[in-house]
């Protein structure tokens, strides 16, 4: 599934290649026991928990935490998987490379940079001209560096920057769109169990009114005596 593929890159980013396998073990799951976690990915419980603390740190996940009796009244967390907030903050992070790529692309065609064709180091213009126009590494004398192969370089990758943006805003759509649906199910499935709730509580006080009546007798009534 491309989701997965993209959670993957997303947790990667943030916590590490030792953190990959926990959107196999939280995607479409709710609170996942931490102790299993850590068995599944072969690590110790404080270092899942290292990587978990930073994947919550972002937002991309989300915990709940249950005292256990049995292990002295220690906690133990269960955790969830932000799939909507994850693709939301990974956007985030995208957009700023994007802008960054911008700036150092109007850099690149409008500012003059050189570089020592021995060392093969850059320097932009007031460095150039504080060195005086020589690489202060050896002595060279410094050359105006072509723009052209740098600028080619950017652009590539801001293009592919833009395709996974794009992803992202994609399955940003179908994930909101998805938990839109589950929201208006669980409203619906909330407002039927309060109007069983108000039948069951009408039922109860017909009932309980039924018993009242039967228990106010009718009074009888007194017969009349003629008059001789």
């Amino acid at each position: 599934m491309q989701i997965i593929k993209l959670l993957k890159e997303i947790v990667l980013t943030y916590a590490g290649p030792n953190a990959v396998g926990i959107v196999d073990l939280l995607h479409d799951k709710k609170n996942v026991n931490e102790f299993l976690i850590a068995k599944k990915l072969n690590l110790t419980i404080n270092q899942t928990r290292n990587i978990l603390y930073k994947l919550a740190d972002e937002g991309l996940v989300s915990f709940i935490r249950k005292k256990d009796k049995k292990k002295g009244g220690w906690y133990t967390y269960f955790w969830t998987l932000n799939i909507s907030k994850s693709l939301s903050r990974y956007k985030e992070k995208i957009e700023s490379d994007i802008n960054n790529l911008k700036s150092q692309l109007t850099s690149k065609k409008t500012r003059t940079f050189y570089f020592c064709k021995n060392c093969h180091i850059e320097y932009n213009e007031e460095n150039a001209l504080l060195n005086e126009y020589t690489c202060p590494e050896c002595g060279e004398i410094l050359a105006i560096k072509d723009p052209s192969e740098a600028i080619d370089h950017i652009n590539k990758e801001k293009e592919k920057i833009d395709s996974l943006k794009k992803l992202i805003d994609s399955e940003l759509e179908l994930v909101n769109d998805k938990e839109g649906k589950s929201r208006i199910r669980k409203m619906k499935a909330e407002v039927k169990k309060k109007e069983e709730e108000r039948r069951k509580k009408r039922k109860l006080k017909a009932k309980e009114r039924e018993k009242e009546k039967k228990k106010i007798k009718p009074l009888k009534k007194k017969k009349k005596t003629s008059k001789k």
